[in-house]
């Protein structure tokens, strides 16, 4: 007892951290944090503590977090000092071998220099034809599980060179399957401030709670044997791994599922988040249906990726996805290094943790004029159009984060993300049905990425 009320103490008043505001309990006790994260709702409630104490608060004892633009840069573009908590790392089970999630930081620039080649803009062109093929399969169904099934199958092509299937039956494959349970990964996760409850949660774990991944695991290490085996018949990340003949065969597994994970993830999120404000906003919809048809009026298979680039309003639309509806709401934290840093203008000790919540950041009115507001417009340049946004601070948008540990797909993400929306649109007029209503984007829940809803959307064929 004795104890606990010294640790209330020193976490309320004697703290490096205590000058920063906060609620009272997530001051004193990291315990309320881990809670809201478990039940979904981390992201929700930091946005509501931003919105009332301030840009920059205190979550946990020894944990800030900040919505100031200028916080972007200091925290993740300094080099490789500001690494990931060990509490935050993830390791697949059974699994040793680095990745790029959970390594060490010459570990983390070996694997980025190898799959640079993989991720650069000519090898996202080069990669066309293959996502251009699927898109050539749609069919009309609950949006969210056409665009996830489109995503996995083009993720998994452009990974090792095979598709999940999922497209040809519309049915989830058992991998897609796991990647859902996020949620009780969450749970262990929260577990690791706890390192005797987790060490005894891990011994007293049955195989069988694991056999889920288990099978995900046996379903990627064939692909990629597969692939391997195959040798260099075409491009895929697969292949880059390869032609460095410095990946042994279980990095090649670890960072393909996670890449399949992400990228898969990625689309679905944005586009889904996408098609929700547009069936909302009739008028935007209206908008870039309209110029997508006029750019290309004869023909759909003239809707390149190198011609998409020429409508800065499907850019528009897309990013205001992004900020809506960012692709991992919850902030990416970072331990400060020894001998503390100056983030935002502040002084924070060494051992701190920091991050930029996205969901919160790109819904504060600090930094985006009617931040609640669809409107693609702010992100063109044309004066009339970004007038009403002019005091917008765009630096504090960062959808595919800074500095070494930013995604390293976006070549890739854009590419997918312009041909799938913009030959949706340009195929089918879309509705929303009679007596339907759409899920409220901002009232999901959130276990690192959205618990996305069904949304049921009626497609015509246009032509």
């Amino acid at each position: 007892a004795k104890y606990l009320v010294f640790q209330i103490i020193n976490n309320l008043w004697l703290h490096p951290l205590s000058k920063y505001p906060g609620p009272l309990l997530w001051r004193a006790f990291r315990f309320p944090f881990l809670l809201s994260m478990v039940r979904g709702n981390l992201p929700h409630q930091i946005k509501s503590f931003h919105e009332k104490y301030g840009d920059i608060i205190r979550v946990a004892p020894d944990e800030l977090s900040f919505i100031v633009p200028e916080a972007w840069r200091d925290i993740y573009s300094k080099g490789r000092e500001f690494v990931r908590p060990d509490q935050f790392k993830d390791q697949p089970p059974g699994k040793t071998a680095a990745n790029l999630i959970a390594c060490s930081e010459p570990e983390h620039a070996r694997l980025r220099k190898i799959l640079a080649p993989g991720f650069s803009e000519k090898y996202a062109m080069e990669q066309e034809p293959f996502i251009q093929s699927y898109n050539d399969q749609s069919s009309a169904v609950d949006v969210v599980e056409w665009i996830n099934y489109l995503a996995f199958d083009v993720i998994g092509d452009l990974t090792w060179g095979s598709s999940f299937g999922c497209l040809d039956g519309l049915t989830y494959h058992p991998w897609v399957q796991t990647v859902g349970q996020f949620k009780a990964a969450i749970v262990v996760g929260a577990l690791k401030f706890y390192p005797l409850v987790y060490s005894f949660l891990m011994a007293s774990t049955p195989p069988s709670a694991l056999q889920a991944v288990m099978d995900m695991w046996k379903l990627t290490e064939q692909n990629v044997r597969e692939r391997v085996a195959g040798g260099a018949s075409r491009p895929d990340l697969v292949g880059t791994m390869m032609a460095s003949e410095s990946m042994t065969q279980e990095e090649m597994e670890v960072n393909s599922m996670l890449i399949v994970a992400a990228g898969s993830e990625s689309v679905t999120t944005v586009l889904t988040g996408v098609i929700n404000h547009l069936l909302r906003s009739p008028d935007k919809l209206n908008t870039l249906v309209e110029k997508l048809r006029t750019t290309f009026p004869s023909s759909e298979q003239d809707i390149t990726g190198s011609a998409l680039k020429s409508l800065p309003y499907l850019d528009g639309v897309l990013n205001e996805g992004m900020r809506l509806c960012p692709t991992i709401p919850d902030g990416m934290r970072r331990n400060i290094p020894a001998g503390g840093a100056t983030i935002a203008g502040q002084f924070v000790p060494g051992g701190m943790v920091v991050s930029v919540p996205p969901f919160a950041t790109y819904r504060a009115s600090r930094n985006f004029s009617h931040p609640t507001e669809f409107a693609p417009e702010r992100w063109l340049s044309d004066e009339a159009s970004s007038s009403k946004f002019k005091d917008d601070s765009k630096i504090a948008f960062n959808p595919f984060s800074l500095g070494a540990h930013n995604c390293p797909g976006q070549n890739l993400a854009w590419l997918e993300l312009r041909i799938i929306l913009a030959r949706l649109l340009w195929r089918y007029d879309l509705s929303i049905p009679p007596g339907v209503d759409l899920p409220r984007w901002e009232e999901q829940g959130i276990w690192w990425f959205w618990d996305k809803q069904p949304t049921m959307v009626r497609f015509r064929k246009f032509r």
